[in-house]
């Protein structure tokens, strides 16, 4: 049955975001047969949807091999997307307090958006200033402590259904690869208010996270602290799981979160 959505929904405009959703998961350049086979489209169509990508400049041409990539343009859309996110307005000044008392560790914030762990910001460590983890990276949602603070509340079927969709691929030899397992680890970040990696993600890294919650008491974002053991020992970063705690307590308040925090 149509709904009301349907009736001003233009399938052309449809296709051509599908097609930018469909580019950026991709490993590299896409094709015409590509977007065929994506979109289950015929040859003429999927061309004349990418020339009008291309015209409005949100995708590049390649003019020797044909091939079309996301261009520079997107990045308009993702810094006004950064830029209108409130939670990140009130969330950076508590980082950078939490930052003053770590400086060994990197301070980060991730949202659960659209399936996906997406981090909004990171704060670096003195010792590595250079990171990979850049507004907009994509984390595991299984095997990163964030990722588990952010899916922790998920109910029994919308969690099925992600892990059916992404699966549970072993990053370290420390990764949860088993379902049943990965729930009981769910079943932990409930109970003790925090999610652990200790070299789940990446071999020598530990990081620490907790959630930060909304005006109905819901998961909106979670903060962590992470470092490299030749950084910060697995001690020390347990260490600063109470200073975690206390600040996502803060940032929760002051999202309407009802329960006072601890001056």
């Amino acid at each position: 049955m149509a709904t009301d959505s349907d009736k001003y929904n233009i399938k052309t405009v449809a296709r051509c975001f599908q097609i930018l959703d469909f580019a950026s998961e991709s490993s590299g350049p896409i094709s015409i047969q590509d977007v065929c086979t994506a979109l289950d489209t015929n040859s003429n169509m999927a061309f004349r949807l990418l020339a009008s990508l291309q015209n409005s400049g949100y995708m590049s041409k390649d003019p020797y091999t044909g091939l079309y990539t996301i261009s520079l343009k997107t990045l308009k859309l993702s810094r006004s997307a950064l830029q209108s996110q409130e939670i990140r307005k009130v969330t950076m000044p508590y980082l950078e307090l939490l930052w003053n008392q770590f400086p060994k560790a990197n301070v980060n914030m991730a949202v659960f958006y659209n399936g996906e762990v997406l981090m909004l910001d990171r704060i670096d460590t003195q010792s590595t200033p250079r990171t990979y983890f850049t507004p907009g990276r994509q984390l595991p949602f299984h095997c990163s402590a964030l990722g588990k603070v952010l899916t922790s509340e998920l109910s029994e079927a919308e969690l099925d259904q992600i892990i059916k969709e992404k699966g549970l691929p072993k990053y370290t030899e420390k990764t949860i690869t088993d379902p049943v397992a990965f729930k009981q680890e769910l079943a932990k970040v409930r109970s003790e208010g925090v999610a652990r990696d200790r070299n789940e993600f990446i071999d020598g890294d530990n990081c620490s996270a907790v959630p930060v919650r909304g005006r109905d008491g819901r998961v909106i974002a979670g903060i962590s602290v992470s470092a490299l053991t030749s950084n910060m020992s697995v001690e020390e970063i347990e260490g600063a799981i109470p200073r975690l705690k206390d600040t996502a307590s803060k940032i929760s308040y002051m999202m309407g979160y009802t329960t006072q925090p601890v001056m």
